[in-house]
């Protein structure tokens, strides 16, 4: 169970350190973007995004913390060996995969949004993929 809990936590703290960055670059690049500028009106400064899209990110991400926290309790069944820093490498491997589909497109077809998507996967591979595994450890 302790897995399911570190995969709540880490999606609940991903979701506070991307919140401040997404909201920021939602405002740089409402210009830039149909969508954007269609969904998000003039005139709101960053903490009136923030607001809404914290909301939403601490839903999904600590959500899909509780899903990858039953991942690592089956992948650490399935194959309890670590590697490259990783206490189970498998689930670290499917941890990686997935940030890759998830934020690839947005890194290739969104311009705007390579700095961004980057920063985002990377960060979500060491909370989940690295973070969880030993945060599940210690209990």
């Amino acid at each position: 169970m302790a897995e399911v809990f570190a995969g709540f936590i880490c999606g609940f703290a991903y979701s506070i350190i991307v919140t401040p960055p997404f909201a920021l670059w939602v405002l740089a690049v409402r210009d830039k973007i149909a969508f954007v500028r269609n969904a998000v009106p003039k005139g709101l400064n960053v903490l009136l995004i923030s607001v809404p899209v914290s909301s939403f990110f601490f839903l999904v991400w600590t959500a899909m913390g509780l899903v990858f926290g039953m991942l690592l309790l089956a992948a650490e069944d399935a194959h309890p060996g670590g590697a490259l820093g990783s206490q189970n490498i498998l689930y670290t491997g499917i941890v990686a995969i997935f940030a890759f589909i998830v934020f690839f497109p947005f890194f290739v077809l969104v311009r705007p949004a390579r700095r961004l998507a980057l920063f985002m996967a990377v960060l979500f591979v060491t909370m989940f993929g690295w973070l969880a595994p030993f945060l599940a450890e210690r209990g």
